[in-house]
């Protein structure tokens, strides 16, 4: 068996945000990421490849070494159920069966596990019930790692934004936003919060701070999402196709509570949607 001097991290996916995480933990730990081509990566991550949806090829990837602690951020590359269950069902069993040892696993999940959407305010104490494929998949993702006998949380984000999600920038600009949805509650979280929120709760297991099973992460303000279709708009000087009275509607969708990881001690960067657009307007004009 591998071991190492520093404690050991081994990021399952290895996208974005797994890299943020590891560009904040490159200095106290050794990190390695597992992806389909991992000859992209940071010189700071040690690349090891395997497809997560191939059991053989993960096994034979992780039967040599043992990591303190296994970061699960998984994209299914397309929104269909197939993909869905392929990789984030299929796809963390796999990993969960190869791993060696008894590491610590921290597993990214979605707040799209809650179906609640009459405006209701959600946190962790909340039903889960799924909400549509994409919740229903994750919950059974969640529900492996809870009984995989690992020592385990999960990490529920909301919108993930930020440099390189400028899909909501171009549409505002373009005025390409669907009114029907503006009176509808939203959440997000800045990609460098989910990445911070995730070497914050890491961080503190290392110091023996046990974590709880499950935390959500969004920001501090859930909104209706013509209110932030507005602001971007004013932002940026154009006009959007909305009534006055469009955000007087009864509110859909949900509100979600990061209160649980407020009390471990994490702070936003970007509380809400204005702090953290802020640097996306500045480079508009690049879009």
């Amino acid at each position: 068996m591998i071991t190492h001097a520093l404690p050991s991290v081994l990021l399952v996916g290895c996208g974005d945000i797994a890299q943020r995480l590891a560009a904040l933990l490159r200095n106290d730990f050794q990190l390695t990421g597992l992806r389909r081509r991992p000859e992209s990566l940071p010189s700071f991550i040690a690349p090891l490849a395997a497809d997560v949806c191939d059991d053989d090829a993960v096994r034979a990837a992780l039967q040599h070494t043992v990591f303190d602690y296994v970061v699960i951020t998984l994209t299914p590359g397309e929104r269909s159920e197939d993909r869905y269950r392929q990789v984030y069902v299929d796809g963390t069993r796999n990993v969960l069966a190869a791993l060696q040892g008894s590491p610590r696993l921290l597993f990214v999940s979605s707040t799209s596990v809650y179906a609640q959407d009459k405006g209701e305010r959600v946190d962790e104490q909340s039903p889960a019930l799924g909400k549509g494929f994409s919740g229903r998949c994750l919950l059974e993702a969640e529900r492996l790692v809870a009984e995989s006998g690992f020592a385990a949380t999960v990490l529920r984000l909301s919108g993930v934004y930020g440099a390189g999600r400028n899909r909501l920038l171009i549409q505002v600009r373009e005025g390409r936003v669907g009114v029907a949805q503006a009176a509808q509650w939203t959440n997000r979280i800045h990609a460098d919060d989910a990445a911070r929120a995730l070497e914050h709760l890491l961080r503190r297991w290392q110091a023996g701070s046990v974590p709880a099973p499950c935390y959500i992460a969004s920001d501090t303000q859930p909104v209706p999402a013509g209110e932030v279709w507005c602001w971007l708009a004013e932002q940026m000087g154009v006009a959007l196709p909305m009534a006055a009275d469009t955000l007087q509607q009864p509110a859909s969708g949900k509100q979600c509570s990061s209160a649980l990881l407020q009390q471990t001690g994490f702070q936003f960067l970007y509380p809400d949607f204005r702090a953290g657009y802020a640097d996306a307007l500045s480079n508009t004009a690049k879009l």
